[in-house]
């Protein structure tokens, strides 16, 4: 099999890369991040083969995986502390193909001392292509708050 190339057309403006590139993450990615005027971050990658499926478009589980791990990045960001997905509810719009823009916004909708109620919306360059829906467990704080490695400033004072 040909290597495949990874870095095949550069983010647009302002996205930075996250660091933390090993585990599964390191497979999936690069994901690139980029902090708004308002606050707000958004994240993103660019498509290429392996995120591909037999049919010719880009496979669910890539836009899955992807909003798995920043929806997860944008409650450490929030709180401080460390956190595990319980349901990521996904459902699929339309679809995206190799070399697009993959572009996620996220918005957490509820924080409690233990759960992190958070949706999201992905989209392959203009195209909304996938809208979730997530819960996740938010863990005790540790002695030292959690930063996300490589990415986004934490909002927690």
């Amino acid at each position: 099999m040909d290597q495949l190339n990874v870095t095949a057309g550069a983010p647009p403006a302002g996205f930075r890369p996250f660091e933390d590139r090993e585990g599964f993450i390191g497979l999936t990615g690069p994901y690139y991040w980029r902090e708004n005027g308002d606050g707000t971050v958004e994240y993103g990658f660019r498509a290429d083969e392996r995120h591909g499926n037999p049919n010719g478009v880009l496979h669910g589980g890539c836009f899955t995986t992807f909003m798995d791990t920043v929806l997860g990045y944008e409650i450490i960001r929030t709180t401080g502390r460390r956190c595990a997905t319980i349901a990521l509810d996904t459902k699929f719009m339309s679809n995206g193909k190799v070399g697009d823009w993959i572009l996620g916004r996220v918005k957490i909708r509820r924080l409690t001392k233990s759960m992190a109620f958070i949706d999201g919306e992905v989209f392959a360059e203009d195209n909304l292509v996938v809208i979730v829906s997530a819960v996740f467990r938010v863990f005790s704080p540790d002695a030292d708050i959690v930063r996300p490695p490589g990415g986004p400033a934490a909002r927690i004072a």
